[in-house]
């Protein structure tokens, strides 16, 4: 059929008549798949070509545009957000288009700065009907287009680019020339849609289960769905083949809503993966199954259980500690009817209202927050809140986690975050058995995150070894990415396997971590257990077997607090708080503080502060050793 359609498009009809021919046909092929039931429908087949909405057809229709002015005049919520885009764009009126300049991390920063540009003055000329909106928008779509390339060597820029343009285009459609029209189409055709074909799927975004492959195919789809009436072959090809792809990258939410890769890239892995499902359904009335996958619907509370009572993130591997504005939890709370689902990000939102109406210069929205806006549920006001428990665990899953608290109401409440899983995968650090703790509003132990990418890049670390899990890779020669730097129990000084996964188990009053696996070079055997007792102390009990050969053993606390060693252990001083670490054994114990404040090589950033605690015992051959610790804010 595609070489027929493509034949005629050459020799005889125009755009309009290959467009209803192409829909003719898709009709068919859907009433055959019906007609044959029994074979079995694939979510490509879901979809209804012919009965793709008019434009505006993203993420809202003219219906739905015209409700969000209501919307505004009535609901908070609403009128904060649309004053923080209104405030962007009003700052950009005067501004040049974004400088394509590759910084160091390509042209991924201009590329989403340009993205949410487009949204927020798209979103202003929708809204309010001025000019000026318009005519800066179209300068940064102009500017977009006319780019040779968008940087398809790193293709999450492209597919940045590609969601920026699209909805521009599509928010726009009907107050564009039809010579702006083409111009910003055929730009998304050539450098984005027809690019990504050329791309293999083995082995490559294409066909992974990382944030790439929710990035690049959402923002391809929903270029696709902006230009399906002038390229509609395109369109299905790029479609069909991200619903092929979905469920393979879909399995990282399973069972309960855990991300392998932490709650940064969750952020960003599924603020596209919901953007595909909710331009899919806002073209064709269904998501094509997307929200139905295993788990997805439950990662809505994920960023929630991974943030402790001071705010910060448990920021394990890649992971910076905090999040800003998540405009992507405005449409779980949308589906699941949880208003308490926004909380965090209303508090962010009145803290960026206040900044705007004193006049001080206010931090970086996220560049989605329109998108906030259509997907804010003003019925969902005063709604209660579901308790939610005070222990969480990933329930098994990709890279096993696990948090437990004392209280979610109270700041200074005591707050433990447990790392288990495998270090052959995306963004993941040699962390196995890794936990941080956080008591009275002070986080005594602490996961330093990702090492800066343009840094290690620019000082020796090239970028296949960057990001290289293989044993013997450079990555785990990086201070944060690396043994040296996260609280475990290593055996040896070595490091822990990556190709052996460590699971997480329940118990009566915390969780136990299985290290066998992944120190099986080195004992026979290893567990660690983590346990909050109800007077807010924190407790680690480690227990291993070693085999023909004895073990140097060795217990590690990173820390920023002011250290000191005492008869059984450390004293740390930290924010006018005190903590103390006591060890027991029946092993003899001998304690060591190292300042690891300075990099250790030119590739390692800095860490101002840092202090390693260490304990170290000897176990002998075939024998079982144990250390246990305990930590406690008490005096």
């Amino acid at each position: 059929m595609a070489t027929y359609i493509t034949l005629v498009d050459r020799k005889i009809f125009d755009r309009n008549i290959r467009w209803q021919i192409f829909l003719s046909l898709i009709f068919l092929s859907n009433l055959v798949v019906v007609l044959i039931g029994s074979v079995g429908v694939s979510r490509a087949s879901d979809i209804q070509w012919p009965s793709i909405a008019n434009h505006p057809r993203l993420f809202a229709d003219s219906t739905r545009w015209d409700a969000v002015k209501q919307q505004i005049e009535t609901d908070e919520v609403s009128r904060t957000i649309f004053a923080v885009v209104r405030e962007t764009a009003l700052q950009l009126l005067d501004k040049p288009p974004v400088a394509y300049v590759d910084n160091g991390a390509y042209w991924h920063g201009p590329m989403r700065q340009a993205q949410g540009r487009i949204l927020s003055l798209a979103m202003m000329y929708r809204v309010s009907g001025e000019r000026r909106f318009l005519d800066r928008a179209k300068l940064e779509m102009r500017t977009l287009a006319d780019l040779p390339n968008w940087y398809p060597q790193h293709f999450l820029d492209t597919a940045e680019g590609a969601l920026g343009m699209a909805v521009g285009l599509d928010w726009l459609h009907d107050s564009l020339t039809k010579e702006e029209r083409d111009h910003f189409s055929q730009a998304l055709c050539d450098k984005a849609l027809r690019t990504s074909l050329g791309i293999v799927e083995e082995k490559t975004w294409v066909s992974g289960n990382n944030n790439w492959t929710a990035v690049c195919h959402g923002g391809l789809v929903v270029a696709a769905l902006s230009v399906a009436e002038r390229e509609p072959e395109l369109a299905k090809q790029i479609v069909d083949r991200a619903l092929k792809h979905m469920p393979h990258y879909a399995e990282l939410y399973a069972p309960a809503g855990a991300y392998s890769e932490g709650p940064d890239y969750w952020s960003y892995g599924t603020t596209f993966y919901a953007i595909m499902a909710d331009s899919l359904r806002t073209s064709f009335g269904s998501a094509s199954g997307l929200e139905q996958a295993p788990g997805f619907l439950q990662t809505s509370d994920y960023t929630l259980q991974m943030t402790a009572p001071s705010g910060r993130l448990f920021n394990f591997a890649d992971n910076g500690s905090s999040l800003g504005i998540e405009p992507i939890q405005f449409w779980f709370a949308r589906e699941l009817k949880r208003e308490d689902l926004i909380e965090r990000e209303l508090t962010n939102l009145r803290l960026i209202r206040d900044a705007i109406t004193s006049g001080v210069p206010r931090g970086d929205a996220s560049r989605m927050l329109p998108l906030a806006l259509l997907w804010r549920d003003p019925s969902l006001k005063g709604k209660p809140t579901p308790p939610r428990p005070l222990m969480w665990w990933s329930q098994g899953g990709s890279q096993p986690q696990a948090v437990m608290r004392s209280s979610w109401e109270d700041p200074r409440a005591t707050f433990v975050g447990i790392k288990a899983g495998i270090a052959d995968d995306s963004h993941a650090h040699m962390d196995i058995g890794s936990f941080i703790f956080e008591s009275k509003g002070v986080r005594w132990a602490v996961d330093l995150g990702r090492e800066s990418y343009p840094h290690a890049r620019a000082n020796g670390i090239p970028n296949a070894e960057l990001f290289g899990t293989k044993q013997e890779s450079k990555r785990w020669g990086i201070f944060r990415c690396g043994p040296e730097s996260h609280n475990l129990l290593r055996f040896n000084e070595a490091h822990q396997r990556v190709d052996r996964k460590a699971e997480i188990t329940p118990t009566e009053n915390g969780f136990s971590v299985d290290l066998s696996p992944v120190v099986s070079d080195q004992v026979i055997s290893a567990k660690r257990h983590f346990a909050l007792n109800s007077d807010g102390s924190f407790k680690i009990r480690d227990t291993w077997s070693t085999g023909e050969t004895a073990a140097n053993v060795t217990w590690q606390w990173l820390t920023q607090a002011k250290s000191s060693k005492t008869d059984d252990g450390f004293l740390l001083k930290l924010s006018g708080e005190s903590l103390h670490l006591t060890a027991k054994s029946e092993s003899m114990l001998s304690f060591e503080i190292e300042d690891e404040s300075e990099p250790r090589n030119k590739f390692d950033s800095p860490n101002p502060g840092l202090r390693r605690l260490r304990i170290r015992l000897e176990t002998q051959a075939d024998s079982n050793g144990w250390i246990e610790v305990e930590a406690s804010t008490r005096e």
